[in-house]
């Protein structure tokens, strides 16, 4: 953390803890970054939607990293560091276009599962979500508890 704020001329004290850095990178982090790639897709008429880290079920390249990592850990023997990359240049490489494929398919029904699920939400959200500005409110209808 003070590496980055350092990088960015960004003051800090070295009596901070770890919270208030982490407040204060947050302060000054840009909050829309923008890449080259996606000012080149832009130009060619895509739209980067970015997924959260940890969203792995809509993240092909999440899983793949996931075989990989599995059959990393199958062969690793050595522990070193060397070893380990070596062995994952070969398991990347190794990747078939059939694993690729499953693994999209997957991920495609993942999506339409949620966006299955999406629906049912938005009229149970309805019901519950409570607007305090709303003056016409049915108090008749039993309360959410």
């Amino acid at each position: 953390m003070l590496f980055w704020l350092d990088k960015h001329g960004i003051r800090c004290s070295s009596d901070m803890t770890s919270a208030e850095l982490y407040e204060l990178i947050k302060m000054h982090k840009p909050q829309n970054e923008t890449f080259a790639i996606d000012c080149l897709l832009a130009e060619n008429g895509h739209t980067v939607i970015r997924l959260h880290p940890y969203q792995l079920d809509l993240n092909p390249i999440g899983e793949i990293r996931g075989i990989v990592n599995t059959r990393i850990a199958a062969k690793n023997v050595t522990f070193k560091l060397r070893d380990v990359q070596q062995l994952a240049e070969q398991n990347f490489a190794a990747v078939t276009m059939e694993e690729w494929a499953a693994v999209c398919r997957h991920v495609e029904a993942v999506e339409v599962e949620y966006m299955s699920r999406e629906h049912g939400m938005d009229s149970v959200m309805e019901r519950i979500i409570i607007n305090p500005n709303d003056d016409n409110e049915d108090t008749s209808e039993s309360t959410v508890s």
